[in-house]
């Protein structure tokens, strides 16, 4: 991978290579997992610290070597190379339920692809297999006839698997104990060929790594689809495997959401749209080109206008922020308006503070509110206005810096938990 990251640390749409392999064999009904990781890589370990057992690799030396490193090898154990996020648990479960079925000591998985170039599988004349021979140990001759290829997927009887272990060598090319050589100790063998080639890729550059994750990204899309969420345009469209979408929301072209992001049902949002680790309520629409960064919640039935931008803030119900506005930090009730151009000045070069602004608050276009600062409910700013000091529940506020030149009864308080209307 060329990189300080540990391969299996890479992300593809949201999580890490190695999630995507840890929840597919879960998924498929395994438990007591178990990965052998390198002692050279502490960032794996305690990132899968909670999640499964770790076992270390202190002197690598191959995948069979690997294994060896594993106590409690009984019953049925699965083996998965943690480089391969486009496994799916059908096709795991269907490897072990066909392991069981056939009652033989070892299946593996394979595919036919004339693209790839990994472990060949030879089987004899009978069509039976045979062996298994690795990339680097292959002829010229085997890589131009032989297209089917071991796929990293592999169910054994553990008893068997520990006595077939303990039998190999490593007088091969590469100088390792592989794995696949425990299956000349393990005959008969069961093989489950795959129907999709995409599910045997292992990512081993970042090459694969982009091939890969365009092919989860839509699988993502195709779910959300299936569940009613209309994708305008797939090939455009770019959602973590963490997002949910609401039914009947639609999402425009050339919009990305990221990470721990939820949306309602009935929303827009895009075109050109980036959100991150944020909550939409139901109607709400965002769009175009606006961008909702973390710990921004969007209330129902709420209006983000083009070239917005929020982060860390909270709209609530009904409530409109319109054309080319930042709130950084802001609190903004109901049934407000953000004039266009307005921002909320956070920053005062040494500490983020927060703007209130209350209910049924009318801000005026290119309005600045410096934080900390409250405006009250009902209350007006001036076009252009700076607001330096709070403004009063009703007040209405203009100039630069802000002074209040009309004060009105404050708003009633609404009736909480009442629904609003249509």
């Amino acid at each position: 991978m060329r990189s300080r990251t540990p391969k299996v640390l890479h992300v593809l749409c949201g999580r890490p290579m190695i999630d995507w392999v840890i929840d597919a064999v879960r998924e498929a009904g395994a438990n007591n997992i178990k990965v052998v990781v390198n002692p050279h890589h502490a960032e794996v370990a305690a990132h899968l610290d909670g999640k499964t057992d770790v076992v270390f690799q202190r002197d690598p030396r191959g995948t069979a070597h690997a294994l060896q490193q594993v106590e409690g090898l009984n019953g049925d154990v699965l083996v998965v190379n943690g480089d391969s996020p486009l496994l799916t648990a059908g096709t795991i479960k269907r490897v072990v339920d066909s392991h069981r079925k056939a009652k033989r000591p070892a299946t593996l998985a394979s595919v036919e692809d004339p693209s790839r170039d990994d472990g060949r599988i030879v089987r004899a004349k009978s069509g039976d297999f045979e062996k298994i021979v690795e990339r680097k140990d292959a002829s010229d001759e085997l890589r131009n006839t032989v297209h089917e290829f071991n796929v990293g997927v592999y169910c054994f009887d553990g008893g068997r698997l520990k006595e077939a272990l303990g039998r190999i060598s490593n007088d091969n090319n590469a100088g390792e104990y592989y794995l696949t050589d425990v299956f000349l100790h393990l005959q008969p063998i069961n093989v489950v060929r795959l129907a999709d080639p995409n599910e045997a890729m292992g990512i081993k550059d970042r090459v694969r790594l982009a091939t890969a994750t365009g092919i989860l990204r839509r699988r993502i899309l195709d779910r959300l689809m299936e569940d009613g969420v209309t994708i305008v345009d797939p090939d455009s469209t770019f959602i973590d495997a963490t997002v949910t979408v609401g039914q009947d929301t639609t999402i425009e072209p050339f919009t990305v959401i990221k990470g721990d992001t939820k949306i309602g049902r009935d929303c827009r949002i895009g075109p050109h749209a980036h959100i991150e680790d944020a909550r939409i309520g139901d109607r709400s629409d965002c769009g175009p080109f606006v961008k909702i960064r973390p710990g921004t919640e969007i209330a129902e039935d709420v209006h983000i206008g083009s070239f917005a931008e929020l982060v860390r803030t909270r709209v609530g119900r009904n409530s409109k922020v319109p054309h080319v506005s930042y709130l950084g930090d802001t609190d903004l009730g109901e049934d407000a308006n953000i004039g266009a151009g307005t921002i909320t000045a956070n920053f005062d070069g040494a500490h983020k503070n927060r703007t209130e602004i209350g209910d049924g608050a009318f801000v005026g276009v290119d309005t600045m509110l410096v934080a900390p600062v409250k405006l009250g409910r009902g209350a007006r700013t001036g076009a252009g206005s700076v607001v330096t000091k709070d403004v009063p529940d009703g007040a209405t506020a203009v100039g630069v810096p802000a002074r209040v030149i009309r004060k009105k009864p404050p708003l009633p308080e609404p009736e909480r938990g009442v629904e609003h209307k249509d």
